[in-house]
């Protein structure tokens, strides 16, 4: 993959070692193995493998995929992967037990990758990530917020999110036009699967009409949504972004007609 290519994806190249030393750090240190996401010419790779036994990469980019190893002296513990880590087999990885994440993850496809291994389960543990702070803003916002979103209300019912730290476009090579956060999220479904999609779906749809109030965004979606909000207790005059996570899982429970 070209340079070209890599721009287009939002790859930027970690070339700050303290930056890689805190995020490397950042992982708990069970379980004893690592998944890294697009390790690059190998700047966190290198923290990773001196603290963890197994460091399993997964690199798009053939000629990086291809020099990673001899980069970094042949160690020991290191697996490099060929591939997307959306088409990567994870029941293939759960065989071996489960693993932390820890990754600077291309801006275009950072959120459906963290989507992906929070919606694993118990296979990822914790992900600790780097991605624009916009994004992270977005994840972890808390009810009321601005930037309170579907994304949101979808991560916090699957993890426990916390901002760790910013990271200036300097840090990087090519330097992004953004500044960058790293964020750890520990694995935590608020609710069963079912009932945090439905959750989720409800979400979508609200803020698909984040400015109306409940009663006229969802209103579409239920045979009695009036009946639903009484027995959710919760008002049909909210908008989508005061709710808190409880609400939306209330709103799930009750809800009829939203498979």
């Amino acid at each position: 993959m070209g340079r070209g290519r890599r721009q287009r994806l939002g790859q930027h190249f970690l070339r700050d070692g303290r930056v890689a030393e805190a995020i490397a750090a950042a992982v708990p240190e069970e379980p004893p193995r690592v998944l890294e996401v697009g390790p690059g010419k190998g700047a966190l790779t290198t923290r990773l493998l001196a603290r963890f036994p197994k460091v399993h990469t997964v690199e798009l980019d053939p000629a990086f995929a291809t020099s990673l190893r001899e980069r970094l002296g042949d160690p020991d513990g290191l697996e490099v992967t060929l591939g997307d880590a959306l088409q990567l087999d994870l029941a293939a990885l759960a065989e071996e037990g489960s693993w932390n994440v820890a990754a600077n993850l291309p801006y275009s496809v950072a959120t459906p990758i963290i989507r992906r291994f929070l919606w694993a389960g118990d296979t990822f543990p914790t992900l600790v990530v780097m991605v624009q702070k916009e994004v992270a803003l977005r994840m972890l916002a808390p009810p009321g917020h601005r930037e309170r979103g579907a994304l949101s209300v979808e991560v916090q019912l699957l993890a426990d999110g916390e901002l760790l730290f910013t990271v200036p476009p300097r840090c990087f090579s090519p330097p992004p036009k953004v500044t960058s956060a790293v964020v750890k999220l520990k694995g935590h479904r608020k609710a069963p699967q079912e009932v945090v999609e439905k959750a989720i779906k409800l979400a979508r749809r609200a803020f698909s009409h984040r400015r109306k109030k409940l009663s006229n965004a969802l209103g579409g979606v239920a045979g009695d949504p009036a009946g639903c909000f009484e027995r959710a207790g919760v008002s049909g005059d909210l908008r989508p972004q005061d709710l808190t996570l409880e609400q939306w899982l209330s709103l799930a429970n009750t809800w009829e007609g939203q498979g």
